[in-house]
């Protein structure tokens, strides 16, 4: 009896699935896979239409698997993991993954989540009238209470702490109160562009903390560089700053007159006038000017004494 070897003929369809989405890959220019599990239906939608220029799909796994292998893009598989959608973009990986971030949307906890973080209610007022809702805030754990036309949160009340798995209480509530604790979004698991496979985790980029990172970078850079004597675009003019105050300083100390130190040196010796003229008088030495001394008076000269004949004499020649 001859044995016959049966062989699997897969459904046209899945052919046809498989040989679209071979093309969209081979069209693009990266091909992402992007997680999707716990996104509800709803919030999916939104951000799907979000994605301007990028074309998604969402199929199974061994399809998408199978396309891939026909379209040549290698290292991907171990990628698919739980829900998965496939992206076809022209943006590089990273840009692709930035604006995915940038998409994410705030949604509503659900029970037995994990609170992402201490889960707080704020103090004020809620959109709650009096009524048996107040009960359903003070199981939850809110301290609450009824004042005047509406229910109010008298004090900041924690509801859950990081790592509590949230009760159908809890999450109820918060949602009520329009408290939208988490972010949903695609997180991109890896990414495909001209034979090289980007992981996920090496896609993010912190854009502050990389720019201070290069700022910190270039000015350790340029101080490394002066204090060597490096001359380059960023040091030159620096350095001829630098040494040309340098000259200037040793030419004063060393007081060499030229038209750059003239001014400073006049200035140090009018300085140093005034000190040495103010420590004079502080210490009671003779003033530089003094008033001169008062002439001795030579004392008036004895007239000779006048003969009687002379005297005589004298008034005969008057009258003759």
């Amino acid at each position: 009896m001859v044995k016959r070897e049966l062989k699997h003929t897969p459904a046209k369809w899945k052919v046809d699935r498989v040989g679209n989405l071979a093309k969209k890959m081979s069209d693009a220019k990266v091909v992402a896979i992007a997680k999707i599990e716990g996104i509800p239906s709803k919030q999916f939608q939104e951000m799907r239409k979000e994605l301007k220029g990028i074309g998604l799909v969402v199929d199974r796994n061994n399809l998408v698997k199978r396309a891939m292998e026909k379209a040549k893009i290698k290292g991907m598989d171990d990628y698919f993991k739980g829900p998965s959608a496939l992206l076809f973009t022209d943006l590089n990986p990273f840009k692709l993954d930035k604006m995915l971030r940038d998409k994410r949307i705030n949604a509503p906890v659900k029970a037995g989540m994990k609170a992402p973080f201490d889960l707080v209610v704020p103090e004020g007022d809620t959109p709650f009238g009096p009524g048996p809702v107040i009960g359903d805030l003070q199981r939850a754990g809110i301290k609450a209470k009824i004042q005047g036309p509406k229910i109010v949160v008298t004090h900041d009340s924690t509801v859950a702490k990081e790592g509590d798995i949230l009760s159908a209480e809890v999450a109820s509530v918060l949602t009520r109160l329009g408290i939208k604790p988490i972010q949903i979004g695609f997180e991109l698991t890896a990414a495909y562009e001209g034979g090289m496979v980007y992981p996920g985790n090496v896609l993010y980029i912190d854009e502050a903390k990389t720019l201070a990172d290069i700022r910190a970078a270039h000015s350790n850079a340029f101080n490394l560089a002066m204090f060597a004597g490096i001359f380059n675009s960023a040091t030159i003019k620096p350095l001829i700053q630098k040494a040309f105050n340098d000259s200037r300083s040793l030419a004063i100390t060393a007081e060499i007159v030229n038209k750059d130190t003239i001014k400073e040196l006049i200035a140090m010796a009018e300085a140093q006038a005034k000190i040495l003229g103010y420590a004079a008088g502080q210490t009671g030495a003779p003033a530089v000017a003094t008033e001169a001394a008062p002439a001795n008076k030579e004392e008036p000269k004895k007239e000779d004494a006048v003969s009687e004949e002379d005297a005589s004499a004298g008034l005969s020649s008057l009258f003759g």
